[in-house]
């Protein structure tokens, strides 16, 4: 056989391995390796002739080098704690930075879906992240955010939190808010509005679905008008749109209990008439605001079903 399409010996291999002062209790790992490098690059040279190498060039060289590539990073993972499934995915990803991070995670999980987030968690700690980032970076995969910036956008929302907290704002608060904003893709005003909407659903015992809605509906109205240059103090304005959201969120709560069959054309009715109602010229008619919600229901109902 041709002197360059033949594999260094385990003996060989060994001597270079304690030369690199690699313990010998992975010398089964990275033997086996080379032997799968060699054996791809073989299947794509084996037709090679001497010529058709560069001077000095082997496949025996090359899955060395490539062998060696490997063994670097995946000595660094165990050290840092990392499993042997997880240093071997990441140590021979082709990709770099996060993105070899994420589809290390991704193969891992659909193996192993604990063990997965156990390794993250590790992850987490080399990273010097404490409770507050590793919360949100294992939240990022959870919700297959962008491959890219989960690291500095954990580490932002760590911050975020911290500081909101140290100012007088509930955990819930602290946790919308530091949420959008680590996003990068949310106006102030909208991160504020949303998790003080979010904050007072929640402590009004409203349920997830309900507080999600009503946090977006909210901050999505208040931002229109705060961020308007001239009428931020408007309160008016403000007082109106909020009770557009109020109006929104009562027929939101009807159509969950009764799945109507076209809800757009519902809220479209309760809203005028919720409107007209709480903003009367006269003023607002005599009864609790049960009493004037249950009488805007029924003539929503009246019209909805005409």
């Amino acid at each position: 056989m041709n002197d360059k399409k033949i594999p260094h010996t385990e003996s060989e291999l060994i001597v270079i391995f304690k030369q690199d002062n690699i313990h010998e209790k992975f010398y089964p790992k990275f033997l086996g390796y080379y032997k799968v490098c060699f054996d791809e690059l073989y299947n794509d040279m084996k037709n090679y002739e001497d010529d058709d190498f560069e001077e000095g060039d082997s496949i025996k060289k090359s899955a060395l080098w490539c062998t060696n590539h490997f063994i670097k990073p995946y000595l660094e993972l165990i050290e840092k704690g990392h499993g042997e499934e997880w240093a071997h995915e990441l140590a021979r990803s082709t990709e770099d930075g996060e993105r070899a991070i994420y589809f290390t995670h991704s193969e891992l999980e659909s193996i192993n879906p604990d063990l997965a987030k156990k390794e993250l968690q590790i992850l987490c700690k080399s990273l010097g992240g404490d409770e507050y980032f590793e919360k949100h970076y294992l939240y990022l995969f959870e919700v297959l955010d962008d491959v890219e910036g989960r690291i500095e956008k954990a580490r932002f929302y760590s911050n975020s939190y911290k500081e909101q907290i140290a100012l007088g704002k509930s955990e819930v608060y602290a946790d919308k808010f530091a949420d959008y904003k680590a996003d990068g893709g949310f106006h102030e005003i909208y991160c504020e509005e949303y998790a003080f909407a979010y904050d007072k659903a929640i402590t009004e015992n409203k349920n997830i679905e309900y507080a999600r809605e009503y946090a977006e509906k909210y901050g999505s109205a208040l931002v229109d008008i705060k961020r308007r240059f001239g009428i931020s103090d408007d309160e008016e304005s403000i007082d109106f749109a909020i009770e557009k959201v109020n109006a929104y969120m009562n027929a939101w709560e009807y159509d969950e209990e009764h799945q109507l069959k076209d809800f757009k054309r519902f809220a479209e009715i309760y809203e005028n008439i919720h409107l007209n109602t709480y903003y009367a010229d006269g003023g607002m008619p005599d009864g609790s605001t049960e009493e004037i919600d249950n009488r805007i229901l029924i003539k929503t109902l009246e019209l909805f079903n005409k």
